[in-house]
C-alpha cells in the first residue's frame, strides 16, 4: 500500500510540477519583455491650451527620428508667424521652459537649431505635423535631469512636461515694436519613448 501512495504522490508532483515550471517560464518571459514595467501602463496625452490643438504626440528613439513628433494647430482667429517651439519637463520662475531652447519650426514641420531665422506661419484653423514628415527633425524635449528624452532613451521611458511656443502676429517680419513676440504654454504632455 505505501508503494501505491508513493507512486500516486510522485505522479501528482510531476504533473503539477511541470505546470508550475511552464507558468514560471511564461512569467519570466513576460517580465523580460517589459509587460510588468510601469512604463507600459502610461498612456499618451497631449492636452492643448485654449485656442490650440495638439494630437498624436510621440517621443521617438529610432535611427531616423529622435524626439517629439506631433500634430499642432491653432484657432486664434488670426494667422501666426515666426513659430518657434520648445519642449521641457519644467519651467523656470518666469514661466519659460527650463533647460530647453526655442527652435524655429519650418513649414515642413522640422525644427531649425537657429532661432530668429523665421519660422513657419500657420493660418487660423490649420494644422502642422511637426517631426512627422520624412526627413523632418523631431522637436527635442528636455527631461527633469536636464537631458534630452528620446535621444538614446530606453523604450518606455516616461515623460511629462509642456510644449511652449513663440510667435508673432500681423507680419512675417521678425519681431519689432509693432510686431511683438508672444510666448505661450500651448500644451501639457504625458507620453513615453516608443
Amino acid at each position: 500500500m505505501p508503494i501505491i501512495r508513493a507512486q500516486s504522490a510522485m505522479e501528482y508532483l510531476m504533473t503539477y510540477g511541470w505546470a508550475i515550471l511552464i507558468i514560471a517560464v511564461v512569467l519570466g518571459a513576460l517580465f523580460q519583455l517589459g509587460v510588468f514595467s510601469g512604463g507600459s501602463l502610461i498612456g499618451s496625452a497631449c492636452i492643448a491650451a485654449p485656442g490650440f490643438y495638439c494630437q498624436n504626440a510621440a517621443l521617438q528613439n529610432t535611427a531616423t527620428n529622435n524626439g517629439l513628433a506631433f500634430t499642432f494647430g491653432q484657432n486664434l482667429g488670426i494667422p501666426i508667424y515666426n513659430i518657434a517651439m520648445a519642449c521641457a519637463a519644467t519651467s523656470n520662475s518666469q514661466g519659460y521652459p527650463s533647460g530647453a531652447a526655442f527652435n524655429d519650426i519650418t513649414s515642413g514641420g522640422s525644427w531649425m537649431p537657429t532661432l530668429g531665422t523665421g519660422g513657419a506661419s500657420l493660418a487660423s484653423g490649420a494644422t502642422l505635423s511637426i517631426g512627422a514628415a520624412a526627413g523632418a527633425n523631431d522637436l527635442p524635449c528636455i527631461g527633469n535631469n536636464g537631458k534630452f528624452v528620446g535621444f538614446g532613451s530606453p523604450i518606455s521611458t516616461a515623460f511629462s512636461g509642456y510644449i511652449w511656443m513663440n510667435y508673432t502676429t500681423g507680419s512675417t517680419a521678425p519681431a519689432a515694436v509693432s510686431n511683438p513676440w508672444y510666448t505661450v504654454k500651448v500644451a501639457t504632455l504625458n507620453t513615453k519613448v516608443t
